[in-house]
């Protein structure tokens, strides 16, 4: 038989489920609509996180105004409240708005889209645990423990949806079975209001004024103590996974899976600790100055780009855990004592989480020229410090640690120019020595962090490369370098180079990087089997296919980023020296192409890539068919698919299946600096272009059968799966056949 408790139990936990179920299937249903943006998922973060916080500041003032009895009959209206919009009818349309910053639009649609079930549903953590704490069930003593059932509902439903849900359901079949638990969470919401009645039915005392709100729990006195740390350790924990996620993705790319790995490590270290006996960690609790010295040395091997992907990605996972661990133990310990202060505890939680979340994702891509905000997460842990234990000052001894490590970070790789076994060793140590001796006055740990802070802003190019950074830009769509060496401009934008130019001027039109002569783009443009008298590009980079122009050809460019459009005709000439007429187009190419004519290229390229992939909504049978009515009769499509751990091959080929279209792949070998490998495939629906791709340049032809993951499903607006064509095992070999103890010998030497 179903125990009164119980009720409360499921209700918390399809709450949290559908809460964490609804935020991963928004955030893929905006990824495409705003370019595949890495920032989409932090934008999507900062609303729920201000939406949280809205949910418990009025949890917490409906609890004092009119008390939990009375408000249980409220809060039925309440939960029926989202049939009138969603769940009970459709999301409305999604669209970008170019006039808006990204982070603001997202902000501004998922407040008409999912805004007021998410609402609802975050207010019920909070309520339910005052619910219990007033009724006169036995387990009212610890009405923290609904807090962790929240919390292992969330984890659940974060887990499931990238191996389960996304990989089995289309978007709109996800919305229905959405839509049809939300209604089973009703029908258990109402059966727990039946079953459990209120204990105390007094009218709460409540006084109208800001300080008021919280006279009731905790003595005014302490307010910029406790109160104050516990706003800023629960920052600093979502700073962190927000920071981690925004490494991760940037560099493979922004998908459910790369979400929910850091969000789920951040909301399982609050169901390791908000337990009556919390699962700390010793190495935690006790040794927690050696993290941050452990995190500092990740942030810059993980820029300077040492190890495997898959060891970069577990160190800095192991960091984040270490993090959220720590940040969660000390706001579980310095808890309310009682009851009477739970609502203002869980309120300050929500506030600082949105305060980091909105730092993260607001301000840092403005402010930082790179993903500083990692380490200004580190020094936000740290600044607890300065209001607990001793307030002397810091000694001559402990600045001296301080100066040491700052001179580390900017000698190191200046030495170390690349990888060095004993040098990272040495460096490990002597990391490891300077926090241990700093332990002994943790403020020092603290001007020891903001030191490093700023340090990164002037040693990044040396850690990042020992080319001349000479510009970065930063905005929301990616982390742009232009580095000169003593042959080329380069533009990276993470680990992908997005163009290369000499700097000769003799040379400056000859193409290079992914689109020299002799790579397979390079031959279809430059071998004369082919008339391109229109030719549109979707992803601009610096301009070099604009190279291969010739007089009365026109090149349209769909370019999304117009900081990528001033980088490629201030800093790059390829555009200004093309023979071709060209025309840059600044949006989205899938909502750029509905105003192109029927029939007006010959040949369109898909060259765009958020982070290190191309963005997936490029990629679907909608967008392909969506192509072939821009293309002429016997015009074809050209997809750059060169990726180091993604294999875009068989859903190229099988969307060209599914929609009636021939596809076929060709590649090139990395030849001298400059010529660099790559990977494109072609789909046409004229056999005499496929004859001729086949007989004249060499192309092979690609059959969904002839791929080992014959399972696949081909790709559509409403159903995309990454993790189905991520190379797990190039991922596992990159570590595999790494060789940690290498040294080198030529350093020794000289």
């Amino acid at each position: 038989m179903l125990k009164k408790i119980h009720t409360l139990y499921i209700v918390n936990f399809l709450s949290a489920f559908l809460l964490f179920q609804i935020e991963l299937i928004t955030a893929k249903i905006f990824l495409p609509k705003f370019g595949g943006s890495y920032l989409v998922w932090g934008g999507c973060v900062v609303f729920f996180q201000c939406v949280l916080l809205l949910s418990y500041l009025y949890s917490h003032l409906v609890a004092q105004i009119f008390g939990i009895f009375r408000y249980r009959y409220f809060h039925l209206i309440l939960i029926l409240l989202p049939l009138i919009v969603f769940p009970g009818r459709n999301l409305p349309p999604i669209f970008a708005h170019n006039n808006i910053p990204l982070v603001a639009d997202i902000f501004i649609q998922l407040i008409s889209s999912v805004g007021l079930v998410f609402f609802v549903l975050s207010t019920i953590s909070v309520i339910s645990q005052s619910w219990l704490a007033s009724s006169e069930l036995r387990e009212r003593d610890n009405p923290y423990i609904l807090y962790a059932v929240s919390n292992a509902g969330s984890f659940l439903g974060l887990l499931t949806y990238p191996f389960i849900f996304e990989a089995h359901f289309g978007l709109q079949e996800q919305l229905l079975i959405w839509r049809f638990c939300y209604i089973v969470f009703i029908l258990f919401y109402l059966l727990a209001f039946k079953s459990i009645a209120c204990s105390d039915k007094a009218l709460p005392k409540f006084y109208f004024s800001f300080t008021g709100l919280f006279v009731n729990q905790i003595a005014h006195s302490d307010f910029f103590g406790i109160k104050l740390m516990w706003v800023l350790l629960s920052a600093a924990g979502c700073m962190a996974f927000l920071s981690v996620t925004n490494i991760i993705t940037y560099q493979i790319a922004p998908c459910p899976l790369l979400w929910m790995i850091p969000l789920c490590i951040y909301l399982i270290s609050f169901v390791l600790t908000f337990r009556e006996r919390p699962l700390c960690p010793s190495w935690i609790k006790d040794k927690f100055y050696l993290v941050f010295g452990f995190g500092v040395l990740v942030y810059f091997f993980t820029i300077k780009g040492f190890f495997p992907p898959l060891l970069t990605i577990a160190a800095n996972l192991i960091c984040l855990f270490a993090i959220c661990m720590h940040c969660q133990y000390q706001l579980y310990m310095s808890r309310p004592k009682d009851n009477s202060g739970l609502t203002v505890f869980y309120l300050l939680i929500a506030f600082g989480g949105f305060a980091g979340s909105f730092f993260v994702t607001w301000i840092a891509p403005v402010v930082f020229p790179s993903t500083y905000e990692y380490l200004f997460g580190l020094w936000i842990v740290s600044a607890v410090y300065l209001f607990q234990g001793e307030r002397g000052k810091i000694s001559f001894y402990h600045m001296r640690q301080v100066v040491y490590l700052l001179l580390l970070i900017f000698l190191w790789p200046l030495v170390f120019k690349r990888y060095n076994f004993f040098g990272i060793l040495f460096l490990f140590f002597a990391v490891k020595f300077i926090f241990t001796n700093l332990k002994t006055n943790l403020r020092s740990i603290s001007l020891c962090l903001a030191a490093v802070f700023c340090l990164a802003f002037f040693v990044d190019n040396s850690w990042k490369t020992q080319a001349i950074n000479f510009f970065i830009q930063r905005n929301y769509y990616g982390i742009y370098r232009v580095y000169a060496n003593k042959e080329f401009f380069e533009l990276d934008s993470g680990i992908t180079i997005h163009g290369m130019q000499y700097i000769s001027k003799e040379k400056q039109n000859v193409p290079l990087a992914y689109f020299h002569e002799n790579t397979p783009l390079g031959k279809v443009l430059g071998s004369g089997n082919f008339n391109f008298d229109h030719v549109g590009v979707i992803g601009l980079g610096v301009g070099t296919i604009a190279a291969y122009g010739k007089d009365q050809e026109v090149i349209d460019f769909f370019e999304i980023d117009k900081d990528v459009y001033w980088i490629a005709k201030n800093l790059f000439t390829y555009i200004d020296h093309s023979k071709a007429k060209t025309n840059i187009v600044i949006g989205d190419a899938r909502n750029s192409l509905k105003g192109v004519p029927d029939q007006t290229y010959d040949l369109l390229i898909v060259d765009a890539f958020s982070g290190d992939y191309v963005p997936v909504h490029l990629l679907t049978t909608d967008a392909m068919l969506e192509y072939r009515r821009c293309l002429k009769k016997n015009g074809f499509i050209l997809f750059h698919i060169s990726n180091q751990l993604i294999d875009l091959a068989p859903i190229l080929s099988k969307n060209a299946s599914y929609i009636g279209a021939y596809s076929l792949m060709n590649q090139n070998k990395e030849e001298k600096d400059g010529c660099l490998r790559s990977l494109w495939g072609a789909i046409t629906w004229d056999k005499d272009v496929r004859g001729m791709l086949i007989s004249k340049l060499a192309w092979i032809e690609m059959r969904p059968d002839s791929f080992q993951n014959k399972k696949i499903r081909p790709w559509t607006d409403d159903y995309t799966y990454l993790l189905s064509v991520i190379r797990m095992d190039l991922l596992i070999l990159s570590t595999k056949y790494f060789t940690p103890f290498y040294w080198d010998w030529d350093f020794f030497r000289s």
